[in-house]
């Protein structure tokens, strides 16, 4: 299945690759317009969207299904992999090579409302259902 991810930098800033982060989205405009939010703040020079396929294994099920709940509109998949390559999907703002491929893994982000069991009312196959409507 197909993710997204932004990631601001600031020109000739590179892409930690030890820790591109945990949190991905379905949706690449999302991805975009979450930077471009986040941008406004912090002030950085710009951003590149990163893809990535994925396997099931490589799903964190239980905080995905968490965010899932709690933040309807961000399709959030959360993803645990030491072994990530991702496609530079889309760069705004600065100078990068938009034919790299970055490799690298999630690294260890844990976020405060992160859970280490889901027990609310979704199940896998929700999700499952919610990433095949975006997968077409």
């Amino acid at each position: 299945m197909k993710l997204f991810r932004s990631i601001l930098l600031d020109e000739g800033e590179e892409i930690n690759t030890e820790n591109l982060g945990n949190s991905w989205t379905l949706c690449d405009i999302f991805a975009e317009n979450h930077a471009d939010d986040i941008n406004g703040f912090l002030g950085k020079d710009g951003y590149v969207i990163l893809s990535v396929d994925v396997s099931e294994d490589m799903i964190d099920f239980d905080n995905s299904l968490f965010s899932m709940e709690h933040r309807k509109n961000e399709f959030e998949i959360v993803v645990d992999s030491q072994d990530l390559e991702c496609k530079v999907h889309l760069v705004q703002g600065i100078e990068f090579d938009d034919s790299q491929i970055i490799k690298g893994n999630t690294g260890s982000n844990e976020f405060e409302d992160y859970t280490n069991e889901y027990n609310g009312d979704l199940t896998k196959k929700d999700l499952i259902e919610l990433i095949n409507e975006f997968q077409d």
